[in-house]
């Protein structure tokens, strides 16, 4: 056997020995926590997880026995971890991950691609941009787009505006941004979002050396979208400030309400203004595969780029996001060639030459794997399932007395608050009690860890929110877990009356 043969793949007995010990030997750890899984979180405090850590992270001078390793990892990790596959996790846009897309990443770390040229990657390359073809297809996008996969909405959103503000400086004023740096009219450009918009608007505007207060944040309406006449008004103030306005980025599913700007609209303004729209769709983008819901992305082939994240709501694990460009000639203004990796004369696919990483993982595989294994259908039928589930807890929790429902659930978010009983005669006092109360569910709860909600605000007023990703959420079983939070608020309440009584005796 040829020296540490053992710790590597290849042909010996030795090593796929050792690998089958170590894959199968975690397999059976993880198998054995979910047969006993009754809950999505078990609290420890900080001082404690802290002590654990202490304890069991170390690097080791010789080799440890499996078992050990097996039992650490069991004690520390699968322990005190936050289980998002149980259907009592619902804070974040964070999803179970799909079974074929663990099965997936097997494969992924065992090959170890780098997608950045093709002689790294020769079957990988190609199956990336055939899956990123079957994507534009489902879009609408015309056969002169392209795309890449991302390490998700930060990176693609990133990309969106990079693309955007090199295309802009580019026409406007004959400048090679990527060669000659930003030209000095640089801090006159202006990108509209809505007020609900991801803030990786503005930290991308930072990051692109505009300034945050490049970003121009646009109002509204009651349904949480873009309002488009806001917008008009917006384009013509800056315009008239002497300001030069290059992007808008619409929303589709914010990450509260799961609202959609309206999509039609802003691409026929962007037209109009001569600007690059930019759709983020991290959320929303799974209702392209929706039978009831699709309609709701009407338009979206008209974004000049697209975010799309497949770690939210197509199920795929961490990370796994694309970036798609409907012009695919628009990645020039990233593109650099190094001749040991993707020298100008080459006729293969090098995907360097769309991403600004240059290392990155085969995520293509999960995706392509999860709709080989699945299908289509089956899947969509899961993205409106998710809706329903969301529209019926609405509709159970606005029947509950001591609850009021903010929105009417267009995607799988459902956002709530515990209004309590005790009222206080002060309008400011009364806030800031209900939100403490709200905050305190949520809190109580996580550290209970069998109903894991996200707290938001909203109009200054705490809320409680569901994100229903998980298909296997339940309307009976989640209207029982909401009958924690109202025995709980009036549990929170009633300790909140015997103080007052307390402080008025004394």
């Amino acid at each position: 056997m040829a020296p540490f043969e053992k710790w590597f793949l290849s042909s010996s007995k030795e090593s796929l020995e050792n690998y089958e010990a170590m894959i199968v030997g975690m397999t059976e750890v993880i198998k054995r926590h979910y047969r006993e899984l009754q809950s999505p979180y078990t609290h420890i405090n900080v001082n404690d997880l802290t002590n654990l850590v202490n304890r069991s992270v170390y690097f080791s001078e010789h080799e440890q026995p499996l078992e050990d390793l097996f039992d650490d990892v069991q004690a520390l990790v699968l322990n005190h971890s936050l289980h998002i596959s149980h259907p009592g996790a619902m804070a974040h846009l964070h999803c179970p991950p799909i079974i074929p897309a663990l099965a997936a990443e097997v494969m992924i770390s065992a090959l170890n691609q780098s997608m950045d040229s093709w002689d790294q990657s020769p079957a990988a390359t190609y199956i990336e941009d055939q899956v990123i073809d079957e994507l534009t297809k489902q879009i609408g996008y015309p056969s002169s787009s392209s795309g890449v996969f991302t390490s998700g909405g930060t990176q693609s959103n990133y990309m969106g505006l990079l693309l955007a503000r090199n295309e802009y400086c580019h026409a406007a004023f004959s400048i090679d941004v990527s060669e000659e740096g930003l030209p000095f009219e640089a801090k006159k450009l202006r990108i509209f979002c809505s007020e609900k918009a991801h803030f990786t608007v503005q930290q991308s505007a930072a990051q692109l050396g505009l300034g945050m207060n490049a970003v121009v944040s646009v109002k509204c309406n009651e349904r949480h979208e873009m309002d488009i006449e806001n917008l008009e008004e917006a384009i013509r103030e800056v315009k008239e400030k002497g300001n030069l306005p290059f992007a808008i980025v619409a929303t589709a599913g914010t990450t509260d309400f799961g609202s959609v700007d309206p999509l039609f609209e802003m691409s026929e303004l962007a037209k109009k203004e001569g600007l690059w729209l930019h759709a983020d769709a991290a959320y929303g983008g799974a209702l392209l595969f929706s039978h009831k819901y699709r309609e709701r992305l009407k338009a979206l082939e008209q974004a000049d780029s697209i975010t799309m994240d497949f770690h939210k709501w197509f199920y795929q694990p961490v990370s796994c996001g694309a970036f798609l460009l409907k012009d695919q000639a628009m990645f020039k203004h990233i593109q650099l060639h190094a001749d040991y990796l993707n020298p100008e004369e080459d006729e293969y696919v090098h995907l360097v030459d769309r991403s600004i990483q240059t290392t990155k993982r085969f995520d293509a595989l999960k995706l392509w794997l999860t709709f080989r294994a699945v299908g289509t259908n089956e899947y969509g039928k899961m993205v409106d399932h998710t809706i329903e589930t969301a529209k019926q807890t609405a509709e159970h929790l606005r029947k509950q007395r001591n609850i009021a429902v903010l929105n009417d659930p267009y995607m799988n978010a459902v956002v709530f608050r515990y209004v309590p009983d005790t009222l206080y005669g002060d309008c400011q006092k009364q806030q800031h009690y209900e939100n403490k109360l709200n905050q305190l569910i949520q809190q109580h709860l996580y550290e209970k860890g069998t109903f894991i909600m996200a707290k938001t605000k909203h109009n200054e007023q705490a809320y409680l929110k569901l994100t229903m990703l998980n298909p296997m959420i339940t309307v009976d079983s989640v209207a029982t877990q909401l009958e924690e939070v109202v025995a709980l608020g009036k549990e929170l309440e009633k300790k909140e009356e015997r103080l007052r009584e307390r402080s008025v005796i004394g």
